[in-house]
Formats: C-alpha cells, sequence, structure tokens
C-alpha cells in the first residue's frame, strides 16, 4: 500500500496514491509525505525510480534485521528506526519489534515498513485533518513520527514492571520452576529492549548535532525531548535488569531454603526412627531367654518406650531450636 500526502506552497494539501501523481508533486518542490507499507514489486520501485534512493539503502529496506542507524548519503538521509509491532501474542510483556524505514530529505519524508506499524495511522490522520503543521517543516514531521514511536514502549515498559513485581513476589512465597522460567523470558525481554534503545539513543544523538543539516533550531528542543525519553527507557530497561536479576537470586535463595527445610524435616525424622528402629530390633532378636519376650504386658513396654523416645528427643530438637 502508498499514500501520499501533498502540501503546496498555495497551502493546499492533497492525498495521492498513484505514482505519477507522486512524481508531480516531488518536481513541483512540495512538501510530500509518502507513506509506504507492506509493498509489492511496483511499490518498492519508486524508491528507485521516482526518488533515485541510493541502492543500498533500499537494499537495507528490503532486507529486514538491520539496527537502528542513520547513514547519510548525498541528498537525504536514511533512518532506521525499531517500533514496536502489533501483539498477537496474548502476554502484554512480550517484545514484538518491526523495522520503520525513513528517508529524509529536503521536501520530503518516506516511511517504509513491511509490517504494519499501530502508531503511523493517527499520526497520519493528524497531518491530514491539521496540514498546516507541514508549515513547521520535514523534520517536524520526522519529530511527530519518532516521538510515537518512542513513547510505544513506555506501557510495555510499565507492564514489564507489574510482571516483575508479581515475580519478585513470587520468587521470595513460592518459588517454582513456573516462576523461573518466567523471569527468564522477562530477563531475555529485557536484554531485547536494550540491545534496540542503545543504538536508538545514538540515532538521536547523531540527529541532535548542529552537523545534522535537516533539523531547524526551532524544532531541536523536540527532538531534545524524544531523547530525554528515550533515555528514561534506557534507565528503566536498566533498573528493570538490575530488578530481575535480583529476583534470581532471591528464588534461587529461597529454593535452597526450601530444600534446607525440607532436608530439616526429613533428618529429623530419620534421627527419630534410629533409636525406634533399635529397640525394634532388639525385642525382634530371637533369644530364648529374653525377660520381656514372656511378659504379659511386654508389647506396651515396647511401645510405650518408643513413645517415650520420641518425647524426649521432640523436646530436645524444640530446646534446641532445630525444630
Amino acid at each position: 500500500m502508498i499514500r501520499c500526502l501533498a502540501y503546496n506552497a498555495k497551502k493546499e494539501l492533497a492525498n495521492y496514491i498513484e505514482i505519477e501523481d507522486i512524481k508531480k508533486a516531488l518536481a513541483r518542490k512540495d512538501i510530500l509525505w509518502v507513506d509506504i507499507e507492506q509493498p509489492n514489486e511496483e511499490e518498492i520501485n519508486i524508491l528507485r525510480d521516482v526518488f533515485n534512493f541510493h541502492p543500498l539503502a533500499i537494499e537495507d529496506c528490503i532486507n529486514s534485521k538491520q539496527r537502528p542507524k542513520v547513514d547519510q548519503y548525498k541528498d537525504f538521509y536514511f533512518i532506521i528506526m525499531h517500533a514496536l509491532g502489533k501483539h498477537e501474542d496474548t502476554r502484554v510483556n512480550v517484545v514484538n519489534i518491526s523495522e520503520l524505514n525513513i528517508f529524509l530529505g529536503d521536501c520530503y519524508i518516506v516511511t517504509f515498513r513491511k509490517k504494519k506499524i499501530e502508531f503511523i495511522e493517527p499520526v497520519y490522520r493528524r497531518y491530514e485533518k491539521a496540514p498546516s503543521l507541514f508549515e513547521k517543516g520535514i523534520d517536524f514531521v520526522f519529530y511527530s513520527l519518532i516521538d510515537e514511536l518512542v513513547d510505544e514502549y513506555f506501557p510495555l515498559l510499565d507492564s514489564m514492571g507489574s510482571a516483575l513485581e508479581k515475580l519478585e513476589e513470587m520468587a521470595f512465597k513460592d518459588p517454582n520452576p513456573k516462576t523461573q522460567n518466567e523471569l527468564f523470558r522477562l530477563k531475555n525481554n529485557i536484554f531485547r529492549l536494550r540491545k534496540i534503545l542503545s543504538p536508538q539513543r545514538e540515532v538521536l544523538n547523531i540527529i541532535l548535532r548542529h552537523d545534522f543539516g535537516f533539523v531547524k533550531e526551532e524544532n531541536r528542543v523536540y527532538f531534545m525531548d524524544v531523547y530525554d525519553h528515550l533515555v528514561r527507557l534506557f534507565d528503566l530497561v536498566d533498573t528493570y535488569h538490575d530488578i530481575i536479576s535480583g529476583a534470581l537470586e532471591a528464588y534461587l535463595s529461597s529454593l535452597s531454603n526450601k530444600l534446607n527445610e525440607i532436608m530439616k524435616v526429613l533428618t529429623i525424622i530419620t534421627t527419630i526412627m534410629m533409636p525406634l528402629s533399635l529397640i525394634a530390633g532388639i525385642y525382634g532378636m530371637n533369644f530364648q531367654y529374653m525377660p520381656e519376650l514372656k511378659w504379659k504386658f511386654g508389647y506396651l513396654w515396647a511401645l510405650g518406650l518408643m513413645a517415650f523416645v520420641v518425647i524426649v528427643m521432640l523436646i530436645y530438637f524444640k530446646k534446641k531450636k532445630w525444630i
């Protein structure tokens, strides 16, 4: 799918979907936002045939798995950012990433993505309803996109924080393999987010440099705000990483304590059974002349002796605070 918003010198907004119309608008130097989503072969060719983008930049668009970066070419910048994709998993803290490729020129911005990215639609509609926003410049359109892109991470991290709080509590109260698996899964997601946010922070660093020619001085403060949000996200990720490491240590410690408690109970039971086995063994010997064997109350005596030994041992264990 391809669509285009074109804002001309007469302050008129046009909405194009035909490639020929986009060519004419580009020739007139209209301010353009060309949005390409899940493109077919013909729509991919617009990058080469209409905008004459560098083959390496086009190749990066087609081949996914690129890290966030900024590449400078003669007439444009090529920027890759990682956005949160649509969550098909029912678990709210699953990280699903989609690449957003952005071409930034003097009077145009081209957004290219192979997957649906939810936040682009409301931004597109906002510029469609308020075309005067284009007067702030192409760099402001770019800001509007990356601002929404970065803000999309906050709800995900909030849900991760809530999940982490519950898992941390479970690690202390009821350590079990399920809790451990959830902690490891959450740790992997946090680590993945950290690998994404770190280069995106570097992208904003490059954009904020004064030699990045496409950002107007009056719009630089907006990018500073996005950078601050990225720093907050990065700090949150680092904090969660430390908390998860502590929770895993607490889980292992709780598991060890639980195992020690079980071993202590089993040891106490074994210790109590040892004298009872001794008594039973003595009276189980097949000697003919044993005083209690023919005694009327011999059986009760043996049971009573066993009970007495158990009570004495329990009192002793209690006094020593072993139980």
